[in-house]
């Protein structure tokens, strides 16, 4: 990572919790899980609402992290390592694009986790086995 988007990322992990917890409609899913409800609500006021924006980055910058980390972790400890046939990445249109096709009903969302859906579309979309 770049040493310049550091601060960032820091800066918009720091308003990830307060604004999900805020969103004006949604909710967490019943175990407490991002729902796919929040995310759909963050991405369509990010574009008019800095916290929003922050908080959807921050929010898909760290779950891309954090995947990748846990590759590198299972693969450094000897555990079957999955392999790709291209990088594992995601931008706010594939995470939409899944969160659709994966729950077209949007009477599911609230209670639909958002993060495994999104993980899952990032390893069919890079080729993972």
């Amino acid at each position: 990572m770049s040493p310049a988007l550091k601060p960032v990322l820091f800066a918009a992990l720091l308003s990830l919790t307060p604004t999900l917890a805020v969103a004006q409609t949604a909710s967490s899913t019943d175990t407490g899980m991002i729902s796919i409800a929040q995310v759909f609500e963050l991405a369509e006021r990010a574009d008019g609402d800095r916290g929003a924006r922050m908080a959807v980055t921050a929010y898909l910058a760290a779950l891309g992290e954090t995947t990748r980390a846990l590759l590198q972790q299972a693969e450094a400890r000897g555990i079957s390592p999955v392999r790709c046939n291209t990088d594992i990445s995601l931008t706010k249109h594939s995470v939409l694009e899944a969160l659709h096709a994966a729950a077209p009903d949007s009477a599911r969302w609230s209670n639909t986790p958002a993060t495994p859906i999104i993980v899952a579309d990032m390893f069919d979309r890079a080729g993972c086995l």
